[in-house]
């Protein structure tokens, strides 16, 4: 009789790294700061969404790339599952784990807070964010309080949802950290 290796339900630590490297929250804020430099003050909103929205796709299609090349056991058991009861844990425990990738690589979390998880909705918060640390850092505190970087996390959640085929979704930032010290987002099934 062969044994099974064991198993990890841990990410690769090789996979945060380089999506980390990538996505690093500092450069991203120093770019931002750079391209407001060079335009009038009420173009940021325009030049914030624009370039977050950007940040946000790539960084989860990256997510996902590699989330795909580097699967865990978790990754393994919500396969298994999918396989044996249909669609049943595509929503929400599918897109979670990517999303999850994402958030723990380039904003360096121990795990990602999950409020509400069911068939119906999905709900995360982020505490501390460090994107907003480095907003107010390479462009001061009035332009982290316009949270253009809200562009980016709306942007992880709607291409992970919708990469992984379930676009029937509502997404909402729920709270924000200029307001409530923290940002939290829910995907609601339509």
């Amino acid at each position: 009789m062969t044994s099974k290796p064991m198993l990890s339900y841990e990410l690769n630590e090789e996979m945060l790294a380089l999506i980390a490297k990538e996505f690093d929250l500092h450069r991203m804020a120093q770019r931002l700061s750079e391209a407001l430099s060079q335009q009038k003050p009420e173009e940021a909103e325009r030049i914030g969404r624009e370039l977050f929205t950007t940040y946000g796709v790539d960084w989860m299609k990256r997510s996902l790339q590699l989330g795909e090349e580097y699967p865990d056991r978790t990754y393994e058991v919500i396969r298994e599952a999918m396989d044996s009861t249909g669609d049943y844990p595509r929503f929400p425990l599918l897109p979670q784990r990517f999303i999850e990738i994402a958030y723990l690589a380039a904003h360096d979390l121990e795990y990602l807070p999950v409020i509400e998880n069911n068939p119906k909705r999905f709900v995360y918060r982020i505490d501390g964010c460090k994107m907003y640390q480095a907003l107010e850092e390479a462009c001061g505190k009035p332009v982290a309080k316009a949270m253009l970087c809200q562009h980016a996390c709306l942007s992880v959640c709607r291409t992970a949802f919708t990469d992984l085929d379930l676009s029937e979704v509502r997404i909402q930032m729920e709270a924000s950290t200029a307001k409530d010290g923290y940002c939290q987002f829910a995907v609601t099934r339509i």
